[in-house]
């Protein structure tokens, strides 16, 4: 809806009031007024929402770090997209800060995104992937930073106005490489980097099939680039025709979660010191369903024998049942001994 407002240039259809649109809680409606206004209800429903969502992660998880990340930056990045959205409204905006609107906007909804698959995974809904190397953690990461890199960079072409420097695709005013002056060096940019983007998501889909975490997700973020990539050519084709410069802030939504879905799989899942993996915890209902089986009765596997202390004056064997050790009875070092006696 924020994009309908800056496509439709309805920007200014509650004149210079906020949060009041032109002095009154319920204007008189124009369409342009009509189009700001019900984006900015819909942005007060979204914050309920999403005030809700934060107060009950950090309710039940308020001891797990990457909810509490999660649940303020959502908050977060909602109240400083307001405060832009306000600003916008009250004075005028440069066109950086315009495009730095809708890249907030995109870590405001990728984090309530991952905020939700947070909350499937803790009630027994999410997958358990595969241990992250290094390589592919560093990989993912890169990608998220570039891709919101190429986003930033195209809402800026929009903001400025020279989506259409390039009148044709995938040429560039009929040249493969066009001047590289003033708007047509800052369009050809964009689409040099959006290509840049493909090819970057394109390995990522490679490594996480070998490694066998996120490929689902991975995947959908590449398709979600490519469909972006045609959407672009769309907005060309149709002359910055609404439903096409709509579709293509919306794919930009769904390839950034996408790929920030990826990020966190890396990261959670990723190898410690390049050798020891993280341990995936269970979900809270898995937990739940979890009962005590009873004290061990059976010598750990590496459990260290020493000799018999009615004969040494030294202790009995003992094994390490990972919450200190205990006696083994001599009866049950008397029958391993036979044992592996027998096997001898």
């Amino acid at each position: 809806m924020g994009a309908a407002v800056t496509n439709t240039g309805s920007a200014e259809g509650c004149g210079r009031s906020w949060p009041l649109c032109n002095g009154q809680f319920v204007p008189e409606f124009t369409v342009s007024t009509a189009i700001e206004y019900s984006h900015r209800a819909v942005t007060g429903l979204e914050s309920l929402l999403v005030v809700g969502l934060t107060a009950a992660m950090l309710s039940l998880w308020r001891r797990r770090t990457e909810v509490v990340v999660l649940a303020l930056l959502m908050l977060g990045t909602l109240l400083l997209q307001a405060g832009l959205g306000a600003g916008a409204v009250l004075w005028p905006q440069s066109t950086l800060m315009l495009a730095t609107h809708f890249g907030v906007s995109l870590v405001a909804f990728a984090s309530t995104f991952l905020s939700a698959a947070v909350v499937f995974e803790r009630t027994g809904q999410g997958p358990s992937p595969n241990v992250a190397p290094r390589g592919l953690r560093n990989l993912s990461v890169a990608a998220a930073v570039y891709v919101l890199g190429v986003v930033y960079l195209g809402a800026y072409v929009r903001h400025a106005g020279v989506s259409l420097a390039c009148v044709d695709w995938p040429l560039c005013n009929g040249q493969l490489v066009p001047a590289l002056d003033g708007p047509t060096g800052v369009a050809f940019a964009h689409r040099v980097a959006a290509l840049g983007a493909i090819l970057l998501l394109g390995l990522l889909v490679r490594a996480t099939a070998a490694a066998s975490v996120g490929p689902r997700a991975a995947a959908f973020a590449l398709a979600f680039g490519a469909l972006q990539a045609f959407s672009g050519a769309l907005v060309v084709f149709t002359r910055l025709g609404l439903f096409s410069t709509l579709l293509h802030a919306a794919l930009a939504g769904l390839l950034f979660a996408a790929l920030t879905y990826v990020v966190r799989l890396t990261l959670r899942h990723s190898e410690r010191n390049g050798t020891v993996a993280y341990v995936h915890r269970l979900s809270d209902a898995t937990a739940r369903s979890v009962h005590a089986s009873g004290s061990a009765s059976h010598a750990h596997a590496l459990a260290q024998t020493i000799p018999d202390s009615s004969r040494s004056g030294e202790r009995n064997p003992v094994a390490n049942n990972g919450g200190g050790e205990r006696a083994v009875s001599r009866a049950t070092q008397r029958a391993s001994d036979a044992g592996q006696s027998a096997q001898g």
